[in-house]
C-alpha cells in the first residue's frame, strides 16, 4: 500500500474543513487510523473533494501551511542544514520517509539547479499534490534561511487547472503545464544561502537518525517480499494465483504492487516460478510424493507441464533430480 506521512494529511482535512468541507464526508470514506502513516489514496481523496467543493487555489493553500515541523526527523534534518541547497538534497535521498509514491532526481548546469519530481498524474488528486510538494519545498527555502528563495521556472506534467493563477502568483516565474516532467528550477547560487540554524555536528546526528528510519522502511519492504512468497505457496495447491489475488491479499492495487516490485527489480511472474522451483526441489528430496502429487502442490494442472518446467528450471527431469541428490 503507497503511504504518506499523517500529518500532510490532517492538514489538508483541517484546512478543507476551515474552508467548508463537511466532516462528515471524511468519516464516511476514511476510517480513523491512529499511525504515523496513511494510505496516500486518502490524501488523494482529500485533494480532488477539495478542488471539487472549495475556491481554486486549494493547493497554494496547503502548501503554504506546511513546514518543516510536518516532516519529522527529515523537517529538522532541514533546519539544521548548512544551506538551501541541502533542503533539496535530503529530500532526494529520504522522501521515502515521507511517501513511498514517486522520487526526486537533482540536475545542475550551468548555473541552473533543477529538482525533478518523478510522480505521474494518473488521478486528478496527484496532479494537486504535486502542485503542494512544490509550493511546500519553497516555502521551506524560506523558513529556514529567513529569504524568500524563489524559482525561475516551474513546471508540471497535468495540464491547466483552476489554481493556476494563485501557482503563478506564489511562484512569481513562468509556469508550464503539460511539460514532459514535474520541475522546479533555481539559480544555483541562490540555493548557496546558508540556513539560519546551520550546526554540522547536531546535521550530522540528525542524518544518522535518518538513515536507521529509511532502513526501518526498507525493513517494511523486506516483509512484504516475506508475505507475497508466504501467500504464493499457500495458494499453489489450489492453483496458481493471479496477481489481482495476491494484491487484495495485501491491500495494495496490482498496479502498486507491480511497482513494489520492480522496485527491487523482481517481477510477479519471477516470483511465482522461483516458489513453483523452490517447492519443487524440496518435496522431490524431503518427500515421498509421486511426481504427479508434487506438480499438484506447485500449481501445475498437468505432469507433463510441470516436467517441462522443472527440466527448464534445472536441466533435469524431476526424476533425474530426486536419483541424484
Amino acid at each position: 500500500m503507497d503511504f504518506v506521512s499523517s500529518s500532510i494529511y490532517h492538514k489538508a482535512k483541517s484546512l478543507a474543513i476551515k474552508e467548508g468541507l463537511p466532516p462528515l464526508q471524511f468519516r464516511e470514506k476514511h476510517s480513523p487510523l491512529d499511525s504515523p502513516y496513511l494510505p496516500i489514496d486518502f490524501l488523494y481523496d482529500m485533494y480532488e473533494w477539495a478542488i471539487e467543493n472549495l475556491s481554486p487555489g486549494f493547493s497554494v493553500r496547503q502548501g503554504m501551511q506546511l513546514n518543516s515541523d510536518d516532516y519529522g526527523t527529515l523537517g529538522l534534518s532541514w533546519k539544521t542544514s548548512w544551506q538551501a541547497r541541502d533542503i533539496l538534497d535530503r529530500l532526494q535521498r529520504y522522501m521515502v520517509l515521507v511517501t513511498d509514491q514517486g522520487s526526486i532526481k537533482m540536475r545542475e548546469d550551468h548555473g541552473q539547479s533543477q529538482l525533478f519530481l518523478h510522480r505521474p498524474p494518473n488521478r486528478k488528486g496527484i496532479e494537486i499534490a504535486n502542485e503542494v510538494s512544490f509550493v511546500m519545498l519553497t516555502g521551506i527555502l524560506e523558513e529556514v534561511t529567513s529569504q524568500k528563495i524563489l524559482p525561475v521556472q516551474v513546471a508540471f506534467q497535468h495540464s491547466h487547472t483552476s489554481s493556476a493563477q494563485s501557482l503563478k502568483e506564489f511562484f512569481q516565474c513562468p509556469i508550464s503545464f503539460g511539460a514532459s516532467l514535474n520541475m522546479l528550477q533555481f539559480r544555483t547560487e541562490s540555493l548557496q544561502i546558508r540556513t539560519i540554524k546551520a550546526d554540522k555536528s547536531i546535521h550530522q546526528f540528525i542524518v544518522d537518525r535518518l538513515e536507521e528510519e529509511k532502513q526501518g522502511v526498507f525493513s517494511q519492504s523486506d516483509q512484504m517480499l516475506y508475505d507475497i512468497r508466504q501467500l504464493i505457496t499457500e495458494s499453489l495447491p489450489s492453483g496458481i494465483p493471479s496477481i489481482i489475488q495476491l494484491a487484495d491479499h495485501l491491500n495494495m492495487s496490482a498496479r502498486t504492487l507491480k511497482r513494489r516490485l520492480a522496485e527491487k527489480e523482481l517481477t510477479f511472474r519471477d516470483q511465482i516460478q522461483l516458489i513453483q522451483k523452490e517447492t519443487a526441489q524440496d518435496l522431490l528430496l524431503n518427500s515421498h510424493l509421486s511426481i504427479a502429487e508434487i506438480a499438484f502442490q506447485t500449481g501445475f494442472s498437468e505432469q507433463s507441464a510441470f516436467n517441462r518446467a522443472f527440466k527448464r528450471w534445472t536441466q533435469l527431469s524431476p526424476m533425474e533430480y530426486r536419483k541424484s541428490k
